[in-house]
Parts: structure tokens; sequence; C-alpha cells
């Protein structure tokens, strides 16, 4: 059809070759509705797609042993149970709940679960390696620097950013015999170190008409669109 002003004409519909919709994620606000979509793994969409190729009448719990959920691009972690996951996914509507993850990268018994990073006599610092999808890691650091300026986390007395290519936020805590579980669960609850993200599977049917789906109608829709496309093809 035509472009916005005439003078060219361009494609109606461009061809996905793989749901790229589900893979890079996309959010926007129109007028009266809005779409949210997170990043997934691009191999766990392909084969829920070809479970539901291979069996149309799949249900949608049997996606979900396939499809795990969100894969956040900036990584952390999901921590909401499978269950809550998996009803988010069915009715295309649920918040998804994250956090940072705490690990020093350095190789040693438990680093990747703790973060604790021994500095030799008793004393220790925490490094946080990944933050929630779509937190500024400058609004985090500035955050973390007013509960320090405000005395409102007393266990904890400095935050560096000593991030290269890789992000690393440093944490030193007041003493050596801080508890650093304490520790994460008060910034975890102080700031948006564990933050939620908005599930909103709102889309455009085949029709142009916009609504919620969930993962199995999304999934039949892109098939299904697949299916014209190579139809039109050979034809053309």
């Amino acid at each position: 059809h035509a472009t916005y002003n005439g003078e060219e004409e361009e494609p109606e519909i461009f061809p996905g070759l793989f749901p790229n919709l589900l893979v890079n994620g996309a959010t926007g606000i129109a007028v009266g509705m809005a779409t949210s979509i997170p990043s997934h793994n691009v191999a766990e969409v392909i084969d829920a797609s070809l479970l539901l190729i291979d069996n149309p009448h799949a249900e949608h719990s049997e996606l979900m042993q396939v499809f795990r959920g969100p894969d956040f691009a900036t990584g952390g972690l999901v921590v909401d149970s499978p269950e809550a996951i998996a009803a988010a996914y069915e009715t295309g509507k649920g918040s998804i709940r994250m956090r940072g993850r705490f690990s020093t990268g350095r190789e040693g018994e438990g680093w990747e679960q703790t973060g604790v990073e021994k500095l030799g006599g008793g004393q220790w610092q925490l490094v946080v390696s990944e933050i929630p999808y779509m937190l500024p890691k400058a609004k985090l650091i500035e955050q973390i620097a007013t509960l320090i300026a405000d005395r409102k986390l007393p266990i904890l007395v400095d935050v560096r950013d000593e991030s290269d290519e890789s992000l690393r936020i440093v944490l030193v805590p007041k003493s050596r015999n801080v508890d650093p579980e304490l520790l994460k669960e008060s910034l975890y609850r102080l700031t948006d170190l564990e933050s939620r993200f908005s599930l909103n599977l709102n889309v455009l049917d085949a029709g142009r008409t916009p609504m919620v789906m969930g993962l199995k109608e999304l999934l039949t829709n892109w098939i299904a669109s697949q299916i014209d496309i190579l139809q039109r093809r050979a034809q053309h």
C-alpha cells in the first residue's frame, strides 16, 4: 500500500521468519492500550512452536515444559514460581518478579550463589553482577547511595561502581559481622534490585484487531501466518 505521503509503496506486512515478537520482546503504549512483552530464549520459543506444529491440540501446560518464561536480556533471576509464570502466560496478563544476581565472578566454592568476596582478615564485600531488566545501573546506585546517606540501612557503609565490560557493583558492609543474607534482603526490599516486569501480551491479530493473547494463541497465530506466507510465496 502507499506510504504516508503517497509517493512510494511499501509492503503491508513483513514475513518474520521466527517468532521475533516473543524472542526480542516489545513495549509500547497507544491510545487506551499498552503492550509489554519481555525478551525470551530463542531456542525455547522455537521448541514450543515446533511442539504446536506437531500437535496443534497441545495443552498450555505442555508448552510450559519447553518454554520456561522470560529470558531477560540483562540477566538476573526470575523469582516467581513456575506455576505463577505459567498462569501469566496462559492469560497473557500478569507480572514477573525479578531480582539482580549476586556473584563475584571469581571461581570458587559457592561464589555464584553468594556474591560474597572475601578480602582477608575476615573482611568481605558483596558483589552485584546482574540487575533487573529495564533498570538503569545509575538509578540503582543512586538508590543505594541515598540509603547510606539517609542512614536507612546502617549495616551498609559504601557502594562502588567497578563495572568495565561486565557489570560489577560492590557493596561494603559496616563490619565483617553483618549477615550477608540480611544485607541482600534489605536491598531487595528498599531498592529496585527486586522489581516487577508487567506482562501484557497485547498484539494485533491477522485482522488487525488488538487483543491480549496467551502463549498458545500467540504461537498458533504465528504458525498460521507462516503457512500463509509460504503459500503466497509459492503462488507468486
